[in-house]
C-alpha cells in the first residue's frame, strides 16, 4: 500500500464520519492543507501525522505502509514548510528575507 492509497483510505473514513476536511483537521489537530495534500496523494504522511489521524478516528492505524526514511534535509524542509503554512504572502516574503540574510 503506497501513501496515495493511505490518503484515499483516510478520505473514505473521514467522509463516512460525515466530516469536512476542516472539521477533521481540527479534531486531529493537524493542518487542513496538509490533510488535503495527503488525501490527494500529493504528500507522503509522516508517522506523527498518521498517529494523530488514528487518534482522531479513535482507532489504531495498523497498516503496512512502505515509508521511505527522510534525510535530515528533507525533515528540515518539511519543518520549514509546516511553519510557513497558513502565513500570508507578505509574512512569507519577510521570513524569506530573514533567511537570506542568514545565508553564509
Amino acid at each position: 500500500m503506497g501513501f496515495t492509497d493511505v490518503g484515499k483510505m483516510i478520505r473514505r473514513k473521514r467522509k463516512a464520519l460525515k466530516l469536512t476536511q476542516e472539521q477533521f483537521a481540527a479534531r486531529a489537530r493537524i493542518d487542513q492543507q496538509y490533510l488535503s495534500r495527503v488525501e490527494r496523494g500529493k504528500q507522503q504522511p509522516s508517522l506523527n501525522f498518521l498517529d494523530k489521524i488514528a487518534q482522531a478516528f479513535e482507532s489504531k492505524l495498523l497498516i503496512d505502509i512502505p515509508l521511505k526514511q527522510k534525510t535530515e534535509e528533507e525533515q528540515a524542509m518539511d519543518e520549514l514548510v509546516s511553519t510557513l503554512e497558513g502565513k500570508s504572502a507578505d509574512e512569507i516574503r519577510r521570513i524569506t528575507r530573514v533567511v537570506k540574510v542568514l545565508e553564509p
